[in-house]
């Protein structure tokens, strides 16, 4: 997702973005039923550090059954001397209509040039009362100004509270390439994951798909 940000009296940044998805995938695992999904985000800034954002799109975390995901979350990224920087971060998704699956996660993260690594932990994992970390790492290599590659590997593990299949660990993959087009950005990547592992519901879906993207950045 491509964001472009413009200055706001003296001290804050703020940008917006709309997206729209062949598939919204979550961690590997598609929240839309392998349908196209809308995203709304809002993004800000600070020449401190701090930044803070949210966004809306809709998720389906049970047949037939589709929700409006709101997501928020905030951070500081401090430089600690010269080569990568740190940051420290929390996020939370409410789910309109059914608030039972609203849950938390506080993140830990070490960011460089071109990758970024963080470690994410959340006490009620879609409030089902399970205990998790995810690890991810994230990576991009520019081959113009204009056109990138991109890749991503997470995995999930429960901590606690989980039966069955959710206790096993699932890892997700995704590789791609982004166009940046003005305001304009377009993704294309191919997704996948494991079966199994902690989730709000059991989902017969596939476990790869290609998933291409659009966004407009304001």
């Amino acid at each position: 997702m491509l964001c472009i940000a413009w200055a706001m009296p003296a001290r804050a940044q703020v940008g917006g973005s709309a997206a729209l998805d062949s598939d919204y995938r979550f961690r590997g695992v598609s929240l839309s039923d392998s349908r196209p999904s809308l995203r709304l985000t809002l993004n800000v800034d600070g020449t401190a550090g701090w930044y803070a954002g949210a966004s809306v799109t809709r998720a389906s975390l049970e047949e037939d059954q589709r929700y409006d995901q709101l997501l928020g979350y905030a951070g500081f990224v401090t430089r600690a001397g010269p080569g990568p920087q740190f940051e420290f971060g929390m996020s939370a998704s409410h789910f309109a209509g059914d608030a039972g699956y609203d849950y938390v996660e506080p993140y830990v993260g070490v960011l460089g040039e071109r990758w970024s690594a963080r470690v994410y932990y959340a006490p009620n994992y879609f409030g089902r009362h399970v205990q998790t970390a995810y690890a991810e790492l994230d990576a991009h290599q520019l081959l113009t100004d204009r056109l990138r590659l991109f890749g991503h590997a997470g995995v999930i593990e429960a901590l606690g509270g989980a039966q069955d299949d959710a206790r096993r660990a699932r890892a997700d993959i995704r590789i791609g390439t982004g166009l940046a087009l003005r305001d304009w950005d377009l993704q294309i990547a191919w997704v996948a994951a494991q079966r199994g592992g902690p989730y709000p519901a059991v989902f017969s879906g596939q476990r790869s798909a290609w998933v291409a993207g659009i966004a407009y950045a304001f």
